[in-house]
């Protein structure tokens, strides 16, 4: 909630225009050739980066909204790929007046993962929520797309990815559970996407699905994906 000094202000694309820093008041200053759609980035260590898109105006200037810069998550897992077993990676639990939630990441046996062409046999997971209280809107990563509401965002991030949280590729999927604190009917799809930095713009990905625990059977989950009660 106070001003934030000493955050890196870039433009996504333009090298040529420079940097800035903002000062003791949370504000700054930065010159570019107006007459085009800007992405602004926000960096400073220990925070989630930000970016926010600008149309400027020749021989003008233009606001940008405030924004809100959330440090990572505290809580990290440790992940062994080389493991024979799934592992579970969690983020801390979340509480606020829409309800309780905890992201959990599901590591099947056999997964493998690389950054930057680099294979990593070890990962130091986080899971940070953006969509936490009243100011949950200004700290997401960008603006949404006009389609999309807001609703839930978590930054899904390993350590070894380095403090430019660079892309992590796995060789399969890795399943993300999420408490349905919203309460959306069993059955129901998730639209997902994912925010490209490189790109500066959504990208959408396959749907979830609202799924129920109905009981647990032999150590395995009896699950109702679409709705009839009845474990499916």
């Amino acid at each position: 909630g106070f001003p934030l000094a000493g955050v890196k202000v870039t433009v996504l694309n333009h090298p040529e225009f420079g940097r800035t820093h903002s000062r003791d008041d949370g504000m700054f200053d930065l010159a570019v050739n107006g007459g085009s759609l800007l992405t602004v980035r926000y960096q400073k260590d220990g925070f989630l980066p930000v970016q926010r898109h600008v149309d400027a105006p020749w021989q003008d200037y233009a606001w940008l909204p405030d924004v809100v810069m959330i440090p990572l998550d505290s809580q990290t897992t440790p992940i062994d790929l080389t493991a024979p077993t799934t592992q579970v990676a969690q983020g801390s639990l979340v509480t606020d007046m829409d309800g309780d939630r905890r992201a959990t990441l599901l590591f099947p046996p056999g997964t493998t993962a690389t950054v930057g062409g680099q294979s990593l046999s070890d990962l130091t997971v986080r899971a940070t929520e953006y969509t936490v209280g009243s100011e949950g809107p200004s700290t997401m990563p960008a603006e949404l797309p006009p389609t999309s509401g807001y609703t839930y965002a978590v930054e899904l991030s390993a350590d070894e990815a380095g403090p430019s949280l660079a892309m992590v590729q796995f060789n399969q999927p890795i399943p993300l559970y999420v408490e349905n604190f919203l309460d959306f009917p069993v059955g129901g799809i998730v639209p997902v996407g994912y925010y490209d930095r490189r790109q500066g713009q959504w990208i959408p990905s396959e749907n979830g699905r609202i799924i129920q625990l109905l009981s647990v059977t032999d150590g395995l989950a009896d699950l109702d994906v679409d709705g009839t009660g009845v474990a499916d």
